[in-house]
């Protein structure tokens, strides 16, 4: 069982209340069917219980980063793909291959994701206050805030088209994420099509012309940021595995032409 089942059975108390807490209950009710099993709504606590740990609270579970990452994933891909004012069946299925294609979710999870997807595309909260809330819960942790960025680019050049409004959209999640201008474009260079040496230096997070020992300052500091134990503990879980490898990839590609034309 995946994330998501693991967010029913496990519960996600610490995240309800909020925009994000009235998805999870709108879209999972009182409880939900999994795979023949009936589990019960994580804000039903029994009695005698007491408040369940939270994000980096004392007795926190790296699950929980796991599971918030997951349902800000698909709350903000789900505004993201309204951003133009409609939603089509083909963005749907863009989505449902995302999860199916890059995260491995069997298709009963996927039904769970639909209904949190569906949930928040028909919120009137606007995107902002989904955006501010999950940089509460995450931290402030710059490194993941920049990979749930790049993802929503993913998600959004799926079909080889960013809409202007998905793209404003997406730079507005960022801004209200705190991420500056560098960390906007670090998050999404490694989904550009430009290799030249000035969008190399984007994907490590710097400004042309830094110097090799900045250079090769960020790229221990990106390898150490993506290698598999340290994506899972810091929220991301197996799930994203697939991303990670391949956001190192374009780290090591854009390492090497920096490499090549300074020649270090």
């Amino acid at each position: 069982m995946g994330l998501l089942g693991t967010l029913i059975g496990g519960g996600l108390g610490f995240v309800l209340g909020g925009p994000l807490g009235a998805i999870i209950g709108g879209a999972l009710g009182s409880n939900v069917n999994i795979g023949g099993e009936t589990w019960t709504h994580p804000g039903e606590r029994r009695a005698g219980e007491g408040p369940r740990p939270g994000f980096g609270r004392p007795g926190y579970n790296p699950l929980h980063a796991q599971q918030t990452f997951m349902i800000a994933l698909i709350s903000l891909a789900a505004k993201v793909a309204k951003a133009d004012g409609t939603v089509t069946d083909a963005e749907v299925r863009r989505f449902d291959d995302f999860l199916k294609d890059q995260l491995n979710m069997s298709a009963d999870e996927r039904r769970v994701a639909a209904r949190i997807w569906n949930e928040a595309k028909d919120s009137a909260v606007p995107v902002e206050e989904f955006a501010a809330q999950i940089r509460q819960l995450l931290l402030g942790q710059t490194a993941r805030m920049r990979d749930l960025v790049s993802l929503l680019m993913s998600i959004a050049l799926a079909d080889g088209h960013l809409h202007p409004a998905e793209e404003k959209m997406i730079r507005s999640i960022a801004a209200t994420f705190g991420l500056g201008a560098r960390d906007y474009e670090e998050a999404v260079s490694m989904f550009g099509r430009k290799t030249d040496v000035n969008s190399s230096y984007a994907v490590l997070g710097l400004a042309p012309g830094a110097t090799p020992e900045e250079v090769k300052k960020a790229y221990r500091k990106l390898a150490r940021e993506y290698h598999p134990d340290v994506v899972a503990n810091k929220g991301m879980g197996e799930e994203f595995q697939k991303f990670a490898a391949e956001k190192m990839r374009a780290v090591n590609a854009a390492y090497d032409r920096i490499k090549d034309a300074q020649g270090f």
